[in-house]
């Protein structure tokens, strides 16, 4: 079956229902088309904290805790990245969940699906929102576990020029670049090169948006 893609401000509209629904959610898409900066967006809308884990920079003992002695038994000490705050609300944003080893995606299992890692529980008020990048991006990317790819609501993200208009005009990007892929919308998001390319750069909304500062400091 192929998933139909949606631009950002769908997504905007579904990540909204999942937060209400408390259900997780993996966000795939291409680099530098805006995901990890709709999550923080969503979070700031929705008055929520946001905890960033980059789960491709952990191993599977980081997300569990180091082992303590208490009263001659074994407990876990869980990291500080995870909420313990029992009152606070938030969003716990897994990125890059695909890139991290195996051993790592297999201790997410319960903590997506039963909100518990070993003898730590996410608080009530806490939402799970991961992501990452497809497998044809050409990125270190590993096919996901069917058993986690069933605990959550699976959404694929592409960059759309209409959706790109109205965040460049509000963030103000150049108004050449606006007029350019308003002629040129397929160039908002191209190929990742392959591997025998001299010029390894690539289209992607946050290029533009680094072309456009730097339209703005030659003040052309």
């Amino acid at each position: 079956m192929i998933t139909p893609a949606i631009g950002t401000q769908e997504l905007y509209k579904q990540l909204q229902t999942l937060i209400e629904t408390d259900i997780p959610c993996f966000i795939h898409g291409s680099p530098g088309i805006g995901k990890s900066y709709i999550v923080n967006d969503i979070a700031k809308k929705n008055n929520l904290e946001l905890i960033d884990v980059r789960l491709s920079q952990l191993d599977a003992v980081d997300l569990r805790g180091i082992p303590t002695i208490n009263n001659e038994q074994t407990k876990w000490m869980p990291p500080v990245f995870l909420p313990d705050d029992e009152n606070s609300k938030g969003i716990l944003f897994l990125d890059e969940l695909n890139s991290a080893p195996l051993s790592v995606q297999a201790a997410i299992y319960q903590l997506v699906l039963d909100r518990k890692i070993g003898e730590y529980s996410l608080p009530k008020g806490w939402r799970i929102i991961c992501a990452g990048n497809k497998i044809d991006d050409k990125g270190i990317v590993f096919k996901l576990p069917s058993p986690l790819i069933n605990r959550m609501v699976h959404i694929v993200l592409e960059a759309k020029y209409d959706d790109f208009k109205v965040w460049a005009i509000k963030n103000e990007i150049h108004p050449f670049i606006i007029g350019f892929l308003g002629f040129r919308p397929d160039l908002l998001s191209s190929e990742v090169p392959g591997s025998t390319e001299t010029n390894p750069a690539f289209c992607t909304p946050r290029a533009w948006n680094m072309l456009s500062q730097i339209i703005k400091k030659m003040k052309i």
